[in-house]
């Protein structure tokens, strides 16, 4: 009975081999997505060319780690700039716990955490450097110098009892040339300062990390975004891009002429828009990039930071409007 029900199994098989085939690759791709064909499949919005920047627009880049600026909004940077509207990068923390980057140097296990502090100093030379080379100077910069991997914790836990770094062992800001030296690493502090922020800039304009984004520093940078504009009577477009999520973007390595797409799992309503780079805008980014030396030589899961950095090089740059 077994023997004959296997042979049974098997004609079918054998009849009906390429439908699997087929519906075993259209699988792959949806659940993995590996192509634009499972994004196409899953899509029920579409992408939107993202609306001219005016002079008038005053407009806010809300960082979790200095790169995040470069990696999501190189372009619109640039833009801002030629129209001459006005910009603010502000920097929650300086990235001084990717314990890869600081691995990088010499191999070894980090145990002093007077090096996480210099990796933190050495992430804000290469955020003025980066910025610089795509029109910014210092004076629209601001470093707020929170814990790298605290800001989730500081939502909950530390919102008003200060909270230790990881890596440099402060439950403080310990940073020279930021907004508020010496601040205690609480919640509450960074909704205060970005209050202030917020409050004396008066953005039109907002960007910031995808609150869907799979680093807990990310998502929380949205949290605190919306827990301000709450309270705000005049509210600005709130922009979100995307850097961390599974398999996003598809392929880690430079892609200049492809463009990039939401993942399929989030590319299921409107809202979505698409900056195209314009002129040597690409070519820019690319720099900007190289200039955050500690993370381009830095140490991924499998190798090498770079391929994922410049995975985010592409002929457009995605947001999702959230309001």
């Amino acid at each position: 009975m077994i023997k004959k029900t296997a042979k049974n199994i098997w004609r079918l098989i054998k009849k009906y081999r390429k439908i699997i085939i087929i519906a075993s690759i259209i699988y792959a791709i949806w659940f993995f997505g590996l192509g634009i064909l499972g994004g196409f499949l899953a899509a029920k919005g579409g992408l939107s060319a993202f609306p001219d920047i005016q002079k008038e627009d005053k407009i806010l880049i809300l960082a979790p780690h200095i790169d995040d600026e470069i990696l999501g909004t190189a372009g619109i940077i640039q833009q801002a700039v030629s129209v001459g509207a006005q910009v603010k990068v502000v920097y929650l923390t300086n990235g001084d716990d990717n314990l890869g980057s600081v691995v990088a140097e010499d191999k070894t296990l980090i145990t002093d955490p007077n090096e996480y502090i210099q990796l933190g100093e050495q992430r804000m030379k290469e955020g003025m450097a980066a910025t610089l080379t795509l029109g910014l100077t210092n004076d629209n910069l601001i470093f707020l110098g929170y814990p790298d991997k605290g800001l989730t914790p500081m939502l909950t836990t530390n919102f008003s009892k200060p909270y230790v770094s990881l890596g440099t062992q402060f439950n403080y800001n310990p940073y020279q040339g930021t907004y508020e030296a010496n601040q205690a690493y609480t919640g509450e502090n960074v909704f205060t300062d970005l209050t202030k922020i917020i409050n004396n800039y008066q953005p039109t304009l907002v960007f910031t990390t995808h609150p869907r984004d799979q680093h807990p520093d990310h998502s929380a940078a949205y949290q605190y975004l919306t827990k301000v504009i709450a309270n705000q009577s005049s509210k600005p477009k709130v922009y979100v891009f995307l850097i961390h999520y599974s398999l996003f973007p598809p392929n880690k390595k430079l892609q200049e002429n492809r463009y990039l797409f939401p993942p399929k799992n989030l590319f299921t309503r409107e809202g979505w828009y698409s900056y195209n780079l314009q002129g040597d805008q690409e070519a820019n980014k690319l720099t900007a990039i190289d200039k955050n030396t500690s993370q381009v030589q830095g140490l991924g899961l499998t190798g090498s930071y770079r391929g994922f950095l410049e995975s985010f090089v592409k002929r457009n740059e995605i947001f999702e409007l959230m309001n």
